[in-house]
């Protein structure tokens, strides 16, 4: 069983200062936590979460645990899955690159759908989208790295060449994704219902809380894989009982 692992690093959220206000698809429903903003659209059905403080990386190759009793034993306010796996439940390995302040658990691959590795780098609080064709290892201490993807968005682009290329991008699917303006606010966004991600993309970059900045979106993981655990609004959880061996969340 491979031991849990985190990796913290601080990020801000919110609108970016002087935005102007937008009214093209506000949320349906805004919740507030603590610190912790949620909005929800309802058609589709689109959960956004602003990550307030810290976030966590959390890899259990052995699924020793469920994503609601991990984020409850952990202190977490929310809980999401996180990037690809290969294997079953209960014998996983991360699909693609993987490094842990600084040490490697898993190898680049080359495929179609792992585009990027994204690199966050707690010190600097920030996050970068690094091609998978060129990507480098830091060996930094205070960064994870992990592959993923596709990217979606990039610089409020919609990279169709990406999506297009990929084994599921164009067939609908749940999803799970992260979403950052410039490099340091960072988002989790969930749609547990069918999506490809050309449909995701395209919505995304007209959500409110998506407008008047440099918006860039890549895909963790889909399908059955989804899950979503908001402690103190259960109604939007989604999978939570399921045993994933990656996880993001923060308390």
């Amino acid at each position: 069983m491979t031991p849990l692992v985190y990796l913290s690093a601080l990020f801000l959220s919110g609108r970016p200062a002087g935005t102007p206000p937008d009214t093209a698809y506000e949320p349906d429903t805004t919740y507030m936590s603590g610190n912790m903003r949620v909005y929800c659209w309802h058609s589709p059905r689109i959960t956004v979460i602003g990550v307030p403080d810290t976030l966590r990386f959390i890899y259990d190759g052995g699924n020793s645990a469920t994503v609601d009793s991990v984020a409850r034993r952990e202190g977490l306010r929310c809980v999401v899955n996180g990037s690809f796996f290969d294997g079953v439940r209960g014998s996983a390995v991360h699909a693609g690159w993987l490094s842990l302040y600084g040490h490697r658990e898993s190898a680049l691959k080359t495929d179609p759908e792992l585009t990027h590795v994204v690199r966050l780098d707690g010190r600097a609080r920030s996050i970068d989208y690094i091609p998978s064709a060129s990507f480098t290892h830091a060996g930094d201490s205070g960064c994870i790295e992990f592959q993923t993807g596709p990217l979606i968005v990039d610089g409020g682009g919609i990279r169709r060449d990406l999506i297009n290329a990929s084994l599921n991008g164009l067939t609908g699917h749940a999803r799970t994704l992260i979403a950052s303006f410039g490099r340091h606010r960072l988002y989790l966004v969930s749609v547990p219902e069918p999506v490809t991600l050309l449909e995701i993309a395209s919505r995304l970059l007209r959500l409110s809380v998506f407008r008047g900045g440099r918006l860039d979106v890549v895909n963790l993981d889909g399908g059955s894989s989804v899950a979503l655990y908001v402690r103190d609004i259960p109604g939007l959880n989604v999978n939570a009982g399921d045993r994933l061996p990656v996880l993001m969340g923060f308390p």
